[in-house]
């Protein structure tokens, strides 16, 4: 079965602390963004028939639509794309609908809800995951969000009012490690009032599932450069750089300590109203975890659509050799799409340079090191054995010590604490390759 990613790129402004891929309304003139509008449907339902065509398995596990503002891509324009979809591909067996979306304008999303529920009510299961991001104030500004705390509370009001049975509700957030201090300058985080709602919120059981992520910078957000020649240049001033207001520069004052501070008290919150915890940066309740982060961090083959969106397709047949290359020894392909909109809107979707054809050794890698990211067991150690440092079993056994990881026989799995230290470790049971 395929899974389709599907990324929507125009939000009203680009956020300081994202990497992606944006067409962002607030910075081109209105008639050139419609049109951008109307040019990314079309070549996106292009590209829709051409995976139908080259594809053999035409068979849909789960749709994911990734990251936008509501009112900037219409709503027949959704539509539209999703019945394209539906008229080309084999959904019979179809998991999971998703789609993520900023929280606001709030009678846009309110009205995607409604829309997309009631017309796609035959779906099994349609999740809307949406950009909280955080529920302080000074954050929220911070991060350039059209929203504060007491428009969230009245969006939460409205869904309870309209959530259908097969509806499943994500809330998306981010830690930013952004602390106030107290009166007697003890480091307190954020609002009071607004964690406690957080904590009232998740206790009610309302909301299915959180992702809860640490706030990163990567090449392509607008912080990551503006950090970096402040920590080169010591002596320039943060005054120096354009934004909006002051405050937002407290997203450079931010350490990796009270990021991943912060975020271990949102977690234990979540943890604490009997969400389960399924993937690094993810808990639900239930069965209701996202089938698109499973379908990534358990190597299921996916298709990416859109510019720079990337695909993974083990036992590639060949129908795709005619359009990308495949070696002798290739047991998976992995591409990405152009990154040129002027080449993907002539239909020209790929980005040659960017294929990779992978061996075995290539995909036990991969699936040891997302395996290890979710709550899926590792049942055959000795699978992996070429891959891993040769004593393994002593870092295993002070792992076991530590409360790190559980194993059972030759099965092993990351303990609830392990997860939040992975990044640093993992590299201590793969050999250098």
């Amino acid at each position: 079965m395929l899974s389709l990613y599907i990324h929507i790129p125009f939000c009203k402004t680009k956020c300081p602390y994202c990497s992606f891929q944006v067409c962002p309304s607030d910075q081109m003139k209105s008639e050139s963004f419609h049109n951008e509008i109307n040019n990314y449907t079309q070549s996106l339902i292009s590209e829709i028939h051409h995976y139908s065509k080259i594809l053999k398995d035409k068979e849909i596990k789960s749709i994911y639509f990734g990251w936008w503002t509501p009112q900037l891509l219409w709503l027949r324009n959704i539509e539209k794309i999703i019945d394209t979809i539906i008229e080309n591909f084999n959904i019979e067996n179809l998991w999971e609908f998703s789609i993520e979306m900023n929280p606001y304008p709030q009678n846009e999303v309110l009205t995607f809800v409604k829309t997309l529920s009631s017309k796609y009510v035959f779906f099994p299961r349609i999740r809307f995951s949406f950009g909280i991001q955080s529920f302080d104030n000074s954050v929220l500004s911070m991060a350039w969000r059209d929203i504060m705390f007491p428009g969230l509370v009245e969006l939460f009001r409205e869904l309870q009012k309209i959530k259908k049975g097969n509806n499943v509700f994500n809330l998306d957030f981010i830690a930013f490690g952004y602390f106030h201090k107290s009166k007697k300058w003890n480091l307190q985080l954020r609002n009071q009032s607004a964690l406690e709602f957080f904590q009232n919120l998740a206790t009610t059981q309302f909301i299915d599932s959180y992702s809860i992520y640490t706030l990163e910078l990567f090449p392509g957000s607008l912080r990551y450069y503006q950090k970096d020649d402040l920590e080169k240049n010591k002596n320039i001033s943060q005054k120096n750089f354009q934004s909006p207001t002051p405050a937002h520069f407290s997203l450079l004052d931010s350490s990796d300590d009270f990021v991943y501070e912060e975020f271990a008290i949102l977690k234990d919150i979540v943890l604490d109203s009997w969400y389960k915890r399924y993937e690094l940066s993810n808990f639900s309740l239930g069965w209701k975890s996202s089938i698109h982060n499973r379908v990534y961090r358990e190597m299921w083959d996916y298709v990416g659509l859109w510019t720079s969106a990337s695909s993974f397709i083990k036992n590639p047949n060949l129908a795709l050799k005619k359009y990308l290359w495949i070696s002798k020894n290739s047991l998976a392909l992995r591409w990405t799409n152009t990154l040129k909109l002027s080449n993907y809107n002539k239909w020209d979707f790929w980005d040659k340079d960017s294929i990779q054809n992978l061996t075995q050794k290539d995909l036990l890698i991969e699936e040891f090191f997302l395996t290890l990211r979710t709550d899926v067991w590792i049942n055959d150690l000795q699978k992996f054995s070429s891959i891993l440092v040769k004593n393994i079993d002593q870092k295993l056994d002070s792992y076991i010590q530590q409360w790190f990881i559980s194993k059972i026989w030759n099965w092993i799995k990351l303990t609830d604490t392990w997860m939040d230290i992975y990044n640093d470790i993992i590299t201590e049971l793969l050999e250098e390759i």
